[in-house]
């Protein structure tokens, strides 16, 4: 073996090849960085969908609650619960970034706890069509029925709360009826969809209190955004039954803050509120215009504003063990991931069945008022 000495002289005697092999090493796991961060920054940070990255996104198809409302006794009110939901439900295929606020289809938001949809229709030739906007997102009312009936078959102790807004003017040719005569023959006349109406669809005649989860399992609340002559036929959209926080105009990145403001306090009112079901509270963290709504959700792609579902989730996670919040309302979001829907339900456990009361002292304040 050479000597310390002997290895010297054979590297002096090599003294251009190995500087330029450790250059030559460096530039190329340099340009391999710049690639990786710059082309796929999923691959270093994590959780990503287009480019975009957060820790609170996407992934909502690795979440998995299809009946975690099981666990909760009949008796309490909805407007106890802390639910995940989702703004522009339909939206997962509908081809266009500044209309998509989606990117899984109903039957996984369903499995993965979800379980307030926004549903929003336009009256197309007599029959109820999903759209966002002008945007037709490919789907039919009667397949967002017949998914959420399926499900409620399949798993009778879970309910859903469906927003059903019209979602401007009726369009096509040859309209001959109303949007509240169109969904009335959903209910009571088409041969698809009226069994399942008759099984699964809650009619709320606002005169009654709200209603406890034991009335409304394997049932669709319906908060009723479209005007009617026969109804009411659910829960009046901002009506004085319900808490509504839903700041969605938004003028650039930079003034996401604001937005952030509403959430947090739409939150901490929830959180903070007395227990006497008299309102059910609802906080979007969506928003859009001036930003797309995958940039609201998770941050413009520089990353140098975090995203409405990281602040959101990130004060979930904080207050999840405060004695003094002990809900989140229905928190709807775009482009929820795991993290944030299982840091929601979480909120839940106080209320489970499989939870000592006695352990529990915000359960104990719970159960002052129901």
């Amino acid at each position: 073996m050479p000597s310390i000495a002997g290895c010297h002289s054979l590297l002096h005697g090599l003294p251009r090849r190995i500087p330029v092999l450790i250059s030559g090493a460096v530039i190329f796991i340099m340009v391999l960085s710049y690639l990786l961060l710059s082309m796929g920054p999923c691959m270093v940070w994590g959780v990503c969908y287009h480019g975009y990255q957060s820790a609170y996104s996407f992934d909502a198809d690795l979440a998995h609650h299809p009946t975690w409302m099981g666990d909760i006794p009949d008796e309490v009110p909805i407007t106890s619960l802390s639910i995940p939901g989702t703004h522009d439900t339909m939206t997962y295929t509908i081809g266009s970034e500044g209309l998509q606020c989606q990117n899984w289809n109903l039957s996984m938001q369903l499995d993965a706890g979800l379980r307030y949809f926004d549903i929003r229709a336009r009256l197309r030739d007599d029959e109820l069509q999903i759209y966002h906007g002008n945007g037709y997102t490919g789907y039919s009312f009667t397949n967002v029925l017949v998914g959420m009936f399926e499900f409620l078959d399949a798993n009778p102790s879970e309910t859903i709360i469906m927003r059903l807004k019209q979602e401007g003017n009726p369009i096509g040719s040859s309209n001959t009826i109303s949007f509240e005569d169109s969904f009335n023959r959903y209910r009571q006349d088409d041969p698809v969809t009226t069994a399942g109406a008759n099984d699964h669809l809650y009619i709320y005649n606002r005169t009654a209190p709200l209603p406890t989860l034991g009335e409304l399992r394997s049932k669709i609340f319906i908060l009723q955004q479209f005007p009617d002559n026969n109804g009411p036929y659910g829960l009046l959209w901002e009506g004085n039954q319900m808490v509504l926080e839903d700041l969605w105009i938004i003028p650039d990145i930079y003034h996401l803050a604001d937005k952030w403001t509403a959430i947090r306090n739409a939150l901490e009112l929830a959180a903070t509120s007395k227990h006497d079901n008299s309102v059910l509270y609802l906080a979007h963290v969506s928003a859009s215009i001036g930003v797309l709504p995958i940039e609201a959700a998770a941050g413009p792609l520089n990353r140098t504003v975090s995203g409405m579902n990281d602040m959101t989730g990130q004060w979930v996670e904080d207050f999840e063990l405060v004695e003094d919040a002990t809900r989140t309302g229905i928190v709807i979001l775009d482009f929820p991931g795991r993290r944030l829907i299982d840091a929601i339900l979480r909120w839940n456990q106080p209320l489970q069945r499989k939870v000592r009361r006695s352990t529990w002292s915000r359960s104990a304040q719970l159960s002052k008022y129901w």
